[in-house]
């Protein structure tokens, strides 16, 4: 350990001096705290040890230069003169000990080993508060890159356990909807890539506030359309009626997206909608080196299908969706009724599905 000792008293000095360099320590010796703070430079110390009356600036001034440059520094303050307010300006300080001239050598020992210990719990300490800001910074750091590849809840999940998900979670009832570009195909053909890139991070940026704002979850990006998933929280019994609520609200922001891609010279766009409630199971997909957290099942299927099914600007929702609704429908903002279809046959299905068109606000301009 390295030490500043600063005493006026040259025959003390010495003493002082020498029982620290036989203790071990790397000794800065100055008999005035000019001379100390001359001497110390830019350099690190553990200990101050000090005389509180010396000639110019004084020992309490001393220390409070000292912890400028050495934050962690423990301070021992001697001195003949222990008033009450030299005790209180060393206490402001936090100095370890406030030594009474005379004391004799096995006192001063004890000191030193007493403020050894206080350098030992300063320096654990520091350490412990530079990991947990390292681990919290590491961590959201870990939480920020995962949210650009997983979901949210997924992210959670990960952090909270330092595991990836179980390749078999539960099987819980959710609604899922798939929204898509309508023929983005023929964009393609169209348009340079960067277009193209723009008008995808138009569509999946409106999309992500309507998602947020009626508790969905993003299970995937598929190129030019999206899968989200509702009702996958503990606490979410309404996962219909917001899925359905989050259709409605993608489709009224078209408008907004046309609007903001004929600023650009772009084509407009329309999309279509699949929703879907049933049963669906959360998994990892894949092999070790590559795994895919998402949610698979009837409900997925369907949903898929319905929207590879639904035109431009349209809405085809599940009579499960429907049936779950109940009274809902009325309090789905834009929503002005559920419409039903002839029966459809369904790829990979035997029977005919029953299908609703929804009916919503500004069903017109999205046609």
């Amino acid at each position: 350990m390295r030490v500043l000792l600063v005493e006026d008293e040259q025959s003390m000095l010495f003493t002082l001096s020498n029982l620290l360099k036989h203790r071990g320590y790397e000794v800065i010796a100055a008999h005035s705290a000019e001379k100390g703070l001359e001497a110390l430079g830019d350099e690190q110390v553990d200990l101050v040890i000090s005389d509180l009356r010396l000639p110019g600036m004084d020992g309490i001034t001393l220390i409070a230069e000292v912890r400028k440059r050495c934050e962690d520094v423990v301070p021992i303050i001697i001195s003949a003169y222990g008033t009450l307010g030299n005790a209180i300006d060393a206490l402001k300080l936090s100095v370890c000990d406030f030594l009474r001239k005379p004391f004799d050598l096995s006192t001063f020992e004890e000191t030193l080993s007493r403020a050894e210990q206080r350098r030992h719990q300063l320096l654990a300490y520091k350490k412990y508060v530079n990991e947990l800001k390292n681990n919290l910074m590491g961590e959201e750091r870990r939480r920020t890159m995962l949210s650009r590849f997983v979901s949210k809840h997924v992210v959670e999940r990960i952090m909270s356990s330092g595991e990836l998900p179980a390749r078999a979670a539960q099987t819980q009832k959710v609604s899922v909807l798939f929204a898509d570009i309508s023929d983005f195909t023929g964009l393609s053909e169209k348009l340079d890539q960067k277009s193209l890139v723009f008008i995808v991070n138009t569509f999946y940026s409106a999309l992500e506030s309507v998602m947020n704002r009626y508790g969905g979850i993003l299970d995937k990006f598929m190129g030019d359309g999206i899968m989200m998933i509702f009702g996958c929280s503990d606490n979410s019994n309404d996962s219909a009626c917001n899925a359905l609520g989050a259709a409605v609200e993608i489709q009224g922001k078209m408008d907004k997206i046309r609007r903001e891609l004929r600023r650009f010279e772009l084509p407009e766009i329309s999309i279509h909608i699949g929703v879907c409630t049933g049963t669906a199971t959360a998994c990892s997909i894949g092999k070790d080196e590559r795994l895919a957290y998402t949610y698979i099942g009837d409900a997925v299927n369907l949903a898929k299908r319905l929207q590879d099914l639904a035109g431009p600007g349209e809405i085809l929702v599940s009579e499960s969706t429907v049936t779950e609704l109940e009274d809902s429908p009325e309090s789905i903002t834009g929503l002005f009724g559920l419409q039903p279809l002839p029966p459809l046959s369904i790829k990979g299905r035997q029977d005919e599905v029953i299908v609703y068109r929804a009916e919503f606000e500004n069903a017109a301009s999205n046609g």
